[in-house]
């Protein structure tokens, strides 16, 4: 029998203990597979040693809750308003991994709480300044998501935890609080269109736990603040690095081909490129033109000279390394959203 009509057995208490046995296989197999990726990212450290299989086990329990009469009220609650019987293989599969997923995702919160109670208590502290926070904007906490509403649809991505904690850590103090921290984000999420306009309230709390910015009175001491921006760093650096190779090798033959530029020339645009995109992503772009980047390495490199030869190249190679970073990132974030 297929999943799909275990599931339409269970949604109309017909089932039998097969199907029970083949949904609670089914849930388990994608929620370990969820923890395996958590386990393999270097923010979810604290499920890294844990035994994932018990772990799994533990956190798909409560979707195989029974009532007084034997129905499974989880199970058949999610699938409710779905029409079960129009829907595809495909797309029920889809519709359990969103459910199993999200139950990790809760369970996880759960199990960090258990291990780390600042968690906790920055989680209640950024809940709490969104009820109070008064922006132009409106933001709300819905499902587990921090969402700044644009009044726009779109079937875009989620942002990489990886952009957030990027752009957000170049912006953290230890004097900041949570409602200052929250109006960053906002920032964040509102001066971007690559990705949704909403962000994960467990994950925005582990970025600010994991990344040990002291908050109010939170008690993190004797830790070092500077261990996770220093592999943050060498993250974007990774995929910056492998962007403007490519974008080297793609442009290098037309260039000097032509007699636009020669190689020693393509040597310094990349350089000087994979610096602007760099500033860019850190946050600390401004305090550099384009021109001033570039004549730190040409430094007889006058600005006439400049618009009249290398601006036009110099701004293509940034607009290539930076778009050829922002697909990597979405590959590599879709891989795993999809997995």
């Amino acid at each position: 029998m297929g999943i799909k009509r275990t599931v339409q057995r269970c949604v109309q208490d017909s089932y039998n203990r097969n199907d029970i046995n083949k949904l609670i296989t089914h849930c388990f197999n994608v929620a370990v597979t969820s923890l395996r990726i958590k386990s393999g990212s270097f923010k979810s450290f604290m499920i890294r040693e844990e035994n994932l299989e018990d772990l799994a086990w533990d956190f798909i329990a409560d979707l195989f809750q029974k009532n007084d009469t034997g129905e499974l009220i989880v199970i058949k609650d999610y699938f409710e308003n779905r029409r079960v019987d129009s829907m595809s293989k495909g797309e029920i599969k889809t519709e359990l991994r969103r459910l199993v997923c999200s139950k990790v995702e809760d369970n996880v919160f759960r199990f960090y709480g258990e291990k780390d109670p600042s968690l906790k208590k920055i989680i209640r502290n950024i809940k709490l300044a969104v009820k109070e926070h008064n922006c132009k904007y409106s933001v709300c906490y819905e499902n587990g998501d921090l969402i700044v509403d644009d009044g726009k649809v779109n079937n875009l991505l989620r942002m990489p935890s990886e952009f957030m904690q990027i752009k957000l850590c170049s912006r953290l103090t230890e004097s900041l609080m949570i409602p200052d921290i929250l109006i960053e984000v906002i920032d964040i999420l509102e001066n971007q269109n690559e990705y949704k306009k909403r962000f994960s309230l467990v994950t925005l709390a582990s970025i600010i736990r994991e990344s040990f910015v002291i908050i109010q009175d939170s008690q993190i001491d004797n830790l070092d603040p500077d261990v996770y921006s220093k592999m943050l760093q060498k993250e974007l650096d990774r995929f910056l690095g492998k962007s403007v190779d490519r974008v080297k090798d793609n442009i290098s033959r037309h260039y000097i081909e032509k007699g636009k530029a020669e190689h020693h020339e393509i040597e310094i645009y990349c350089q000087t490129a994979k610096e602007i995109v760099k500033s860019n992503f850190e946050g600390t772009s401004g305090s550099l033109s384009q021109f001033e980047q570039l004549k730190l390495h040409y430094h007889q490199l006058e600005y006439e000279q400049f618009r009249n030869k290398h601006r036009s190249v110099l701004e293509y190679i940034v607009k290539m390394v930076r778009e050829d970073m922002l697909n990597s990132f979405k590959k590599d974030w879709a891989h795993f959203q999809h997995r």
